[in-house]
């Protein structure tokens, strides 16, 4: 692999994955598939062949098979992911045609071969993001459809960059210890604005279906971290032969208790 920084140095991202699809039912798939067609209202999954860089859990493939697209490729640099990943498919989707494989972003072929491809929440985890955002973008055919999430930029993000680190490495008590300080400060905020921790914990789900705590597992210790600002994306997408078509950004807060993702959809204008 030719990623800036080797599945060796991550964080456990595909452990936490494994771990996660034991919750999968049909409510978290109904879920995911409801964001892809936030991100995709026309359609556009429909015969589309769909390349999902980060495939995680591989929810989000199986989201879009479930929506039409004809075939669906699923990378990611984490092998406990592609076993999750090839796990998922094999469970909820044996007979569409989809395939899993462990390859980096920096890895893809250069060929513009996909009528979409997307990666939510990934490529700021590469440690190179816009070398990451720029190589993904190359496999979209023209015309095609290019759909990423990327950290929106807070004044908090060197903070978080320096836990997400320390986290990434520490043992697993130690861990397991942070997790239990962040926990109890969201619960807090929870109570203040007057909202019931139990049912918010039990309603959770995040934009690929995670549960609340295997959330917070994943954003304490998601190490490479960056953030970006959305006036930054749009930039660099004109730049480079992409003109966004709709995107869901929401104003930086201060950051204190993280960050989340501003979603982009572009279309390829220039081969």
């Amino acid at each position: 692999m030719n990623s800036l920084i080797g599945a060796e140095a991550h964080f456990a991202f595909g452990e936490n994955w494994k771990s996660f699809t034991h919750l999968l039912d049909d409510k978290r798939i109904e879920e995911a598939e409801n964001g892809l067609r936030r991100l995709f209202p026309n359609d556009e999954l429909r015969g589309a062949r769909f390349l999902d860089i980060g495939c995680g859990s591989g929810l989000s493939a199986l989201a879009a098979l479930r929506l039409g697209a004809a075939s669906v490729d699923a990378v990611d640099i984490d092998p406990a992911s592609v076993a999750a990943t090839q796990a998922t498919l094999t469970r909820y989707a044996p007979n569409s045609r989809w395939s899993a494989k462990v390859v980096s972003v920096f890895d893809l072929s250069p060929e513009p071969g996909y009528d979409i491809v997307y990666s939510w929440g990934v490529l700021h985890h590469t440690g190179d993001v816009w070398r990451a955002v720029e190589t993904a973008a190359r496999a979209v055919r023209p015309g095609g459809l290019f759909a990423i999430a990327l950290y929106r930029k807070t004044e908090w993000c060197g903070f978080w960059t320096r836990e997400k680190k320390f986290y990434a490495n520490a043992p697993s008590i130690v861990q397991a210890f942070i997790r239990g300080g962040y926990k109890s400060m969201k619960i807090l905020r929870l109570l203040r604005g007057r909202i019931n921790p139990v049912t918010h914990i039990r309603s959770y789900h995040s934009s690929r279906g995670m549960s609340w705590s295997h959330d917070v597992h994943d954003w304490l210790g998601g190490y490479p971290y960056e953030s970006v600002a959305a006036s930054d994306v749009r930039a660099f997408l004109h730049r480079h032969g992409l003109a966004i078509v709709r995107e869901f950004v929401v104003p930086p807060s201060k950051g204190v208790f993280g960050t989340g993702c501003d979603e982009f959809v572009a279309i390829r204008t220039i081969a």
